[in-house]
C-alpha cells in the first residue's frame, strides 16, 4: 500500500500541537498526573502465577484516555495486584478526560513522548500506527496462550484494531449502545418500560417528547453535542437507511450523500433545536450527559454498559433501567454501530517492551478481565466469563441479549480513514454544533461533512488501490 503524503501528516501534527497548547491554556484540560506507584528497583515481570521475564527497566508508564472515579479506582486496584506479582516492577497511573484524550494523545506521539501503554479506541489507534508511534501486537496476539477462548465478538473487535494489515491493540472489553430510561417517569405518563423492549426509533422520538417538562426542568434526552456527539447520528442514519458500512456502493459516495438523509439529519438534531434537550447539552461530552441522566434533569441517555456502574452507586433502586437500541420499523434487520471495545496500546517507543506486554498480558488474562468487566461494566472477551451469573441479568443482560438478537446487522465505522478519529472528536462537532446554534442550514452542514468524507476516501482508500 501507498504511504500518506508526509507533508500532510506534518501540517495536520502541527495543527493538533497548537490545537492542545491553546487548550492546555485553560484549568480544564490538564493531563492528572495522580501515580499509583514509583521506583527504581529492577527485577522480573509476571503475566500470572507461573510466567516470568525479565525486563530492563523497573517502570511502566501508563495513560487512561476513558477516566472515571469508578474506573480509575478499578484501574489502580489492578494496577496494585500487578505490583503485588512483580514486586520490582512499579506502574506510573496517568489520565486524561476522553474529549481531550485525541489531540493529547497524537501529541505526545508526535513529541515520542507517549507512555509505554495507552488506553485507546479505533481513532486514536489510527492516528497513532499511521505514522510509526504505535507498536505492532499482531505476533502476540496471534500465539497469545488465551486466544481460544476469546468471544467472536473480541476477535472481531481486534479487527477493527488493524492497520495495515498489523494488530495493534489489545481489546480489553466489548461494549455496544443502549438507551437508560427512568422508569419512574415513564409510569408517571402511564407507559409500561416493558412495552418498549421492541421498540422503534419513532417510539423513541415519542417518549422523549413526552418525558419533556421545562416547567419541572425535565428534558427527554441527555444529548451529546459536543466531541464524539456525531457518532449517535451516525448509528441513526445507518439504522434507517440499513447499510453495513459508511460507503455501500464501494465509492467515495458516503451514505451522508442518499437523499433520505437531510430528513434525518434534521429529525435527529431536531431533538436539540426543538427544545426537547438542555440548552447547554450543545458542549455535553461524556461525562456531561451521564451526570444529566443521574441527576434527575433528562430521562433519557444512550450509553454503552459501563455506565450501568455509575447509576448503581447514584441512583436510587428501581427508577432506571436499560433498554435496547430502537430499530427501524418495518425492518428486517437490527442495524447497530459496532459494539464498541476498548483497549491496550503499546508505544513504539517504549524502551521497556518485555515488561509492558507483560503488564498488558497481566491486564488482560481472564481472571483480571472478569473482575475489569464486572467492575467497568462492559462484556467480557472471554467465553469462560461470559458464563458468569453476573452477566446473566440485571441491566447487563439486555446488552447481552442485543449480541444474541439472531437479526442483528453490524454497522461499521470507516477506519479505513485515518482521520476518522479527528472527524469524531472535532470536524463534526464543530460543524453540528453551528446547526445547532442555528448559524448554519442543514444543507450545508451535510454538505461539508459529506465533502470531507469524499476527500478522505480518495486519499486514504481509493487512493491505495
Amino acid at each position: 500500500m501507498k504511504k500518506v503524503n508526509a507533508l500532510t501528516s506534518i501540517v495536520l501534527v502541527l495543527i493538533l500541537v497548537l490545537s492542545v497548547f491553546a487548550g492546555c491554556s485553560s484549568g480544564g484540560s490538564k493531563v492528572s498526573e495522580e501515580s499509583t506507584s514509583s521506583g527504581t528497583d529492577s527485577g522480573s515481570v509476571s503475566t500470572d502465577n507461573n510466567d516470568n521475564k525479565t525486563q530492563t527497566q523497573s517502570e511502566i508508564t501508563f495513560l487512561d484516555t476513558m477516566p472515571t472515579p469508578e474506573r480509575t479506582e478499578l484501574l489502580k486496584n489492578m494496577i496494585a495486584k500487578f505490583e503485588a506479582a512483580n514486586t520490582s516492577v512499579k506502574v506510573e497511573y496517568t489520565s486524561v478526560p476522553w474529549d481531550e484524550a485525541y489531540k493529547k494523545v497524537v501529541t505526545m506521539g508526535a513529541s515520542n513522548t507517549l507512555p509505554d501503554v495507552v488506553t485507546t479506541d479505533v481513532g486514536i489507534m489510527l492516528a497513532l500506527a499511521q505514522p510509526g508511534y504505535a507498536e505492532k501486537l499482531t505476533d502476540k496476539w496471534n500465539n497469545w496462550k488465551y486466544k481460544d477462548d476469546l468471544t467472536q465478538a473480541a476477535i472481531v473487535a481486534s479487527n477493527l484494531y488493524t492497520y495495515d494489515g498489523d494488530i495493534y491493540v489489545i481489546p480489553d472489553g466489548f461494549l455496544l449502545q443502549g438507551i437508560f430510561v427512568r422508569t419512574d417517569w415513564l409510569e408517571e405518563l402511564g407507559i409500561d418500560p416493558v412495552s418498549l423492549q421492541n421498540w422503534t426509533w419513532d417510539d423513541y422520538f415519542d417518549v422523549i417528547k413526552k418525558m419533556t417538562d421545562k416547567d419541572k426542568n425535565r428534558y427527554g434526552i441527555a444529548f451529546r453535542g459536543g466531541a464524539n456527539g456525531f457518532l449517535r447520528f451516525y448509528e441513526f442514519l445507518g439504522s434507517n437507511l440499513q447499510v453495513t458500512n459508511a460507503f455501500p456502493d464501494g465509492t467515495n459516495k458516503s451514505i451522508l450523500e442518499d437523499p433520505r438523509a437531510i430528513d434525518l439529519f434534521k429529525q435527529f438534531y431536531g431533538l436539540y433545536t426543538e427544545g426537547y434537550a438542555p440548552k447547554e447539552s450543545i458542549n455535553w461530552g461524556f461525562k456531561e450527559m451521564v451526570e444529566g441522566f443521574v441527576n434527575g434533569q433528562c430521562g433519557t441517555l444512550n450509553q454503552t454498559p459501563e455506565v450501568t456502574v455509575t447509576c448503581q452507586q447514584n441512583m436510587e433502586e428501581g427508577i432506571w433501567t436499560v433498554l435496547p437500541q430502537p430499530k427501524t420499523k418495518g425492518a428486517t434487520k437490527n442495524h447497530m454501530t459496532w459494539g464498541y471495545s476498548a483497549g491496550y496500546l503499546m508505544s513504539s517507543s517504549s524502551k521497556n517492551k518485555d515488561g509492558t506486554w507483560a503488564f498488558i498480558e497481566f491486564m488482560s488474562s481472564p481472571e483480571m478481565n472478569l473482575e475489569y468487566s464486572k467492575g467497568f461494566g462492559c462484556l467480557p472477551i472471554y467465553k469462560s466469563c461470559l458464563e458468569d451469573s453476573y452477566f446473566q441479568s440485571g441491566a447487563l443482560k439486555g446488552y447481552a441479549d442485543q449480541l444474541l438478537d439472531p437479526n442483528i446487522e453490524y454497522f461499521s465505522q470507516p477506519t479505513d480513514l485515518t482521520q476518522w478519529g479527528y472527524f469524531l472528536a472535532e470536524y463534526s462537532k464543530t460543524e453540528v454544533q453551528k446547526y445547532m446554534s442555528g448559524k448554519q442550514s442543514a444543507e450545508d452542514t451535510m454538505a461539508n461533512l459529506a465533502q470531507w468524507m469524499r476527500e478522505q476516501y480518495d486519499k486514504d482508500v481509493a487512493g491505495k488501490q
